[in-house]
């Protein structure tokens, strides 16, 4: 028995495995896009979901944005 307990992985619902090193990266990339504007986490996950969602159209923003906050948690 162990003495430590270690969370698993966050398992993505909606964004492909292949693609979810692309949407986190995004979301870093999102302060660079947002530069002059309101630029929190919340506007970041909301510009990269939707850019995400662009860009694989099997994939819509709100699932993205939900896989993007189960990967940044």
């Amino acid at each position: 028995m162990s003495l430590y307990h270690v969370q698993p992985l966050y398992q993505l619902q909606w964004v492909k495995t292949t693609d979810a090193e692309e949407l986190i990266n995004l979301y870093h990339l999102a302060r660079t896009a947002l530069s002059g504007q309101p630029c929190g986490q919340y506007e970041r996950m909301l510009w990269a979901s939707k850019e995400f969602s662009k860009m694989h159209p099997y994939c819509g923003a709100t699932a993205a944005y939900k896989d993007l906050d189960g990967l940044l948690a």
